[in-house]
């Protein structure tokens, strides 16, 4: 029994987890969860908070966040905490044009492992909410792989993203391959197999690019470049075919696999299949892949240009399958924080800032256009709303998706994803009943997608580490206490004694 005055002690909800909900009330002191109970009403604490009528729940996890464009991480974090994300997961690496573009000086250096450094540095500073890194490999790592890879593990960045796709935001390169982000097959394997050998993932942005390409040139040379093409750009048979074919050289060189941002119907049997042969495979999909379809973007053009793109109702349908079974781990908001500048300029030479007048839709080249949505604030009550309110999936179902999984296969749990004795105290109280139409983020991106979506269930209060930093919709915390969560390879979801990721 604790008999020292807490710092901290919630009375009165309902506690969830991946498990079940359980009535509990939570002790925290020094950042930490310390104790749990149906009755703690007797213990001593410096803040008290009733949380009668609400749900308790664990800190949500975004694993996939672009905080280097519009919104770096001092908005992009608000955003988050605001949203009831305590941890987000950035993708950060060697796309130095990128950082030199969009002002990000901590990443205006040349070796992949330093720039990560400069983030993590920098982040502590800004942010709102903890963080920790994914790795971001391009061409320019080509000849440095093998120290690259175990560099970005030691410094507990220990996932790796890679490009099979053709991008339109990148810069020509000297050599023979057709661009700077795209990866080809015999350089994926050797990130893989690097992986393999140090403990780390390599998580995948599937599309084929070679049949990407074909398609847009092909309707750039017959002029059809309206919103309508976007799609007919990029079917979903490219999806699926760079998902299997990743899994394969997965299998063939033992790395485990992430496949970002999932959105068609024919990826989920594929995902099904390799999991079966015993790939340690983990499928992440996103909030507007389960409830938006190409209809957005056929009405409201630019706005809704994402790569992959929207599909139909048909692949809405099969993502809440796939994360109701399974088959799909994980949600993320993939959330980049674009202006309207940026994004009608496909962020090669827009401005972050300016009121940019609404362009002629007969004027705007659809390729040309940055592919990207503002998701991130509202990402958890629109899940919520589709899916807990009309029993597509369970409140623990949720949990797991938003706080358990990530922590699992990232490697920071249970210090994260977790409310229980030696967790850290990231917790959101849920109003289930509070009722919220949306709005604009508290970010700098002027484009919500999810904009005038009528929600029912929100969180009222967010809290890291102990300290509220949201509370009834106000931002009462401070920047500068953010810490940088390091990733266990040892304590993920695929080691050999690892967790076990649902």
């Amino acid at each position: 029994m604790t008999t020292e005055r807490a710092d901290v002690l919630i009375t009165g909800g309902l506690l969830v987890s991946g498990d079940g909900i359980t009535r509990s009330d939570l002790l925290i002191n020094d950042g930490k969860v310390t104790e749990l109970g149906p009755d703690l009403s007797g213990r001593e604490a410096r803040r008290s908070i009733d949380a009668s009528g609400r749900y308790v729940l664990p800190g949500g996890i975004d694993s996939h966040s672009h905080p280097i464009f519009g919104d770096k991480m001092d908005t992009y974090s608000m955003c988050a905490a605001y949203g009831g994300i305590t941890t987000v997961a950035a993708f950060i690496g060697s796309e130095t044009h990128r950082h030199e573009h969009f002002g990000n000086t901590w990443g205006i250096r040349k070796y992949n492992p330093d720039i990560v450094k400069g983030f993590i540095e920098f982040a502590e500073q800004t942010s709102y909410t903890d963080f920790t890194c994914h790795g971001l490999v391009t061409m320019r790592d080509k000849d440095d792989l093998h120290k690259v890879i175990p560099e970005l593990v030691k410094l507990g960045a220990c996932s790796f993203k890679l490009f099979m796709t053709w991008n339109p935001f990148v810069l020509p390169t000297e050599d023979n391959y057709s661009n700077l982000m795209a990866l080809p097959d015999d350089m994926v394997m050797m990130v893989m197999h690097h992986a393999a050998h140090n403990g780390g993932m390599v998580m995948i942005h599937a599309e084929n690019g070679t049949c990407k390409a074909y398609l847009e040139d092909q309707y750039r040379g017959q002029g059809h470049t309206s919103p309508e093409y976007h799609l007919k750009a990029a079917p979903s048979i490219i999806e699926a075919e760079a998902v299997n074919r990743a899994a394969t050289m997965a299998l063939i060189t033992g790395s485990p696999l992430y496949p970002v941002h999932l959105s068609s119907q024919e990826v989920v049997p594929v995902l099904d299949r390799y999991k079966d042969k015993g790939l340690h495979l983990y499928g992440e999909t996103c909030p507007h892949y389960l409830t938006l379809t190409n209809d957005m973007m056929l009405r409201h053009g630019y706005k809704y240009k994402v790569a992959p793109p929207l599909r139909e109702s048909h692949d809405v349908e099969a993502m809440w399958g796939g994360v109701a079974s399974g088959s799909l781990n994980t949600i993320a908001s993939d959330f980049t924080g674009y202006t309207k500048n940026l994004k009608i300029t496909g962020s090669r030479e827009g401005k972050v800032h300016g009121n940019a007048p609404e362009p002629d839709p007969s004027e705007i080249d659809i390729f040309n256009v940055a592919a990207g949505l503002s998701t991130l604030e509202f990402m958890m009550p629109v899940v919520w709303t589709h899916g807990v309110n009309t029993g597509r999936i369970t409140l623990p179902r949720f949990v797991q998706l938003f706080c358990e999984n990530p922590a699992k296969i990232f490697g920071i749990w249970p210090k994260k994803g977790s409310l229980q004795p030696g967790s850290d105290a990231d917790v959101v109280l849920w109003d289930p009943a509070r009722m919220q139409t949306v709005g604009e983020e508290h970010g700098i991106s002027d484009l919500n997608t999810f904009q005038d979506m009528e929600l029912v269930g929100v969180p009222v209060m967010t809290m890291v580490r102990g300290e509220v930093i949201i509370d009834d919709g106000k931002l009462v915390g401070k920047q500068g206490r953010a810490k940088f969560a390091p990733r266990d390879p040892n304590a993920t979801a695929y080691a050999p004694h690892g967790p076990t990721a649902h």
